[in-house]
């Protein structure tokens, strides 16, 4: 892909999610707010249904990591840790885990 083709895709990316953020401004304030006495799990749980149904998975992640401290975010580390671990576990990738973990450590 050339050059004005990917800037074109992204451009037409970034005002596909100006317009995502024109329709739901109070979902983008949340988003980029800490610590909203509005956030709660259901709130959460729509907006992620929201970015995941325009395709907007980065910002899944940037909710996630601004909300990283709320009490109901505790456990989804541990959960999607788990999670995946026995994935990879059941499918024959534990050596790929444990050299993970050890890379991680060093």
């Amino acid at each position: 892909m050339n050059k004005d083709k990917c800037t074109k895709k992204s451009d037409k990316r970034v005002v596909s999610f100006l317009k995502w953020i024109e329709r739901y401004p109070g979902w983008w304030h949340l988003i980029c707010t800490p610590n909203d006495e509005n956030l709660d799990l259901q709130v959460m749980q729509t907006i992620i249904k929201k970015l995941a149904e325009e395709s907007f998975y980065e910002m899944i992640f940037v909710l996630l990591m601004v909300h990283r401290n709320e009490k109901f975010m505790y456990h989804l580390y541990q959960h999607l840790l788990a999670k995946v671990t026995i994935h990879k576990w059941q499918t024959g990738q534990k050596d790929e885990i444990i050299k993970d973990l050890i890379d991680y450590f060093e």
